[in-house]
């Protein structure tokens, strides 16, 4: 007799919740006259994000006896407004080396990071080490197209080590990673 009380008394709390649940997270819907009004809630979520954009390559030029440098202002965008840079290399260990198309030969380069566009220094960044509390003010995710980039890596190769290595055309991949905080 007691377990069909608890059934009994079980289905109808079930039945009640049932009923209950969606009136508690519905809409406040309209009364039926000449005009009707409901209410709803809208949401979303806004994860943190990021995006870096805008890059170009950067061609150094032609050694002439002087330590080459280039730089490309590009666009970080994020929603928490701060963000973290790590660069990358693609040498051995993620270092910062260009190599040589023909004769294999390494020649190393140094990156900087500056955190508003048109610079010729910043910080100097270590291969796969954050540089993080690095801010923006990017209100659109591609800086409007470019026009408002607000960022420069720099990178440079340094006279004696052009002067060291043998005569022929150098290259490599820079990975720039750059992460919300």
């Amino acid at each position: 007799m007691f377990d069909r009380f608890q059934q009994r008394t079980r289905a109808v709390l079930i039945g009640a919740l049932a009923v209950l649940a969606p009136a508690a997270m519905a809409a406040d819907q309209g009364a039926i006259d000449n005009t009707s009004e409901g209410n709803l809630e809208v949401t979303l979520e806004l994860p943190e994000l990021v995006r870096i954009s805008d890059l170009q390559d950067i061609d150094l030029g032609t050694f002439d006896g002087a330590a080459l440098d280039g730089a490309d202002d590009v666009c970080v965008w994020s929603t928490t407004r701060a963000y973290s840079i790590t660069a990358t290399g693609d040498g051995g260990g993620g270092a910062f080396t260009l190599t040589g198309n023909t004769g294999g030969d390494f020649l190393a380069y140094t990156v900087e990071w500056a955190e508003s566009a048109g610079q010729t220094s910043g910080t100097a960044l270590t291969s796969g080490t954050s540089l993080g509390n690095r801010s923006t003010t990017a209100t659109s995710t591609d800086c409007n197209g470019g026009n408002d980039n607000n960022a420069t890596v720099i990178v440079a190769v340094a006279e004696d080590d052009l002067a060291a290595v043998t005569a022929d055309s150098y290259s490599g991949t820079l990975t720039l990673l750059v992460a919300p905080e």
